[in-house]
């Protein structure tokens, strides 16, 4: 999915070209030195709030991401009226239109299509536009507007179903490792228990000093043996930071929230208490938080995942989090939530033995 809406991307920008088509209207008015850097600069900001649009909001999430970048395409395109020839009344809704479409939901965005073409109508109207060709203009705008909407629902579909298909891929692998995990403990360790004990009995009879001796290193092994195996099943019970982490950047990502890494997960990778912490402050980041910004610090002996996020109702630990602290209370670390100076909400999971937090 990560390819398709890159792909997405891309074709949305390369939709600016088509303002070079301007080109020969504009030159042929032989506009003077102030009116073409009136232009330039409009034409600048315009392009690069347009960009700033499409990048932070594909895939879509039904919200505006970068709203001071809507306003100023949409000013410096109704400002540059005054100063590109009069074709540019054509080309100015479609790109409004496209902004619009992939910052809102479905029903929001035809709403605030059917204003914009009212809008624009009327500025035709004022600008002397024939009635014929002002009603065309409405229904293409109409048809663009249906087609790209069409289009987005059925990305968003796709992306559901491959998070959907993910999920089910992440289930059945945790099902397969907790079924080898279960494996190795019931067969493997009750062998290797037997083994043990049948050479303690071997070595407790009356055979040979060197027989006894022999066995008793075999059963030293065995006793080595089996504790590696339990090594081995409580690794493969244990979530791992690093892969968590990896998940995370792509929930992040497809919620359209920008993911920032500071520290060495490698530090904490072996931390099951942490892995779940991460799984857990990330998703409340998601569903919780409106967040547009999410940090996450890795220390010696803390995680922390901050948010910029300024959600509705006040802060309360819900099961989620209160499932959590009680995880990471069994595992000798304690989980700590509170606001920075700055605003951002900061949730930290900390070690007990490393002493007071400086978060």
């Amino acid at each position: 999915m990560t390819s398709l809406y890159r792909g997405m991307r891309l074709f949305t920008v390369a939709f600016l070209l088509l303002v070079v088509t301007l080109w020969p209207d504009f030159a042929a008015e032989n506009p003077g030195l102030s009116r073409c850097l009136a232009a330039g600069c409009g034409l600048v900001a315009f392009g690069a709030s347009y960009v700033r649009v499409v990048v932070r909001s594909i895939p879509r999430s039904g919200r505006i991401h970068v709203p001071w970048a809507m306003s100023i395409h949409i000013i410096s395109g109704f400002a540059l009226l005054a100063v590109l020839p009069p074709n540019w009344i054509y080309y100015l809704p479609f790109y409004v239109l496209t902004c619009i479409v992939i910052t809102q939901g479905p029903y929001a965005a035809l709403l605030s299509a059917a204003g914009l073409v009212l809008v624009m109508v009327f500025v035709g109207f004022t600008r002397g536009l024939p009635p014929s060709r002002l009603g065309m203009l409405a229904i293409q705008l109409g048809v663009f507007t249906l087609t790209l909407t069409g289009i987005h629902r059925v990305a968003d579909f796709a992306g559901a179903q491959w998070e959907t298909r993910k999920l089910s891929e992440r289930l059945a692998t945790e099902r397969e490792r907790r079924r080898l995990s279960r494996d190795l403990h019931d067969l493997v360790g009750r062998d290797l228990v037997a083994l043990a004990m049948h050479a303690e009995l071997v070595a407790r009879s009356d055979s040979g000093r060197g027989a006894e001796e022999e066995l008793r290193q075999i059963a030293a092994l065995a006793r080595t043996t089996l504790d590696n195996t339990r090594a081995v099943v409580e690794e493969m019970r244990e979530p791992d930071v690093l892969a968590e982490l990896d998940e995370a950047r792509e929930l992040l990502t497809w919620a359209g929230i920008e993911l920032s890494v500071s520290g060495d997960p490698a530090e904490a990778h072996r931390q099951a208490p942490f892995a779940w912490f991460l799984r857990e402050a990330v998703t409340n980041v998601v569903k919780h938080s409106g967040a547009r910004n999410c940090r996450v610090i890795f220390g010696p002996d803390r995680v922390t995942v901050e948010d910029d996020g300024r959600p509705e109702r006040p802060v309360v630990p819900g099961a989620g989090l209160t499932g959590l602290r009680e995880r990471l209370e069994q595992a000798d670390a304690e989980l700590l939530l509170e606001r920075s100076h700055d605003g951002l909400l900061r949730i930290t999971a900390r070690l007990a033995k490393g002493g007071p937090a400086h978060v």
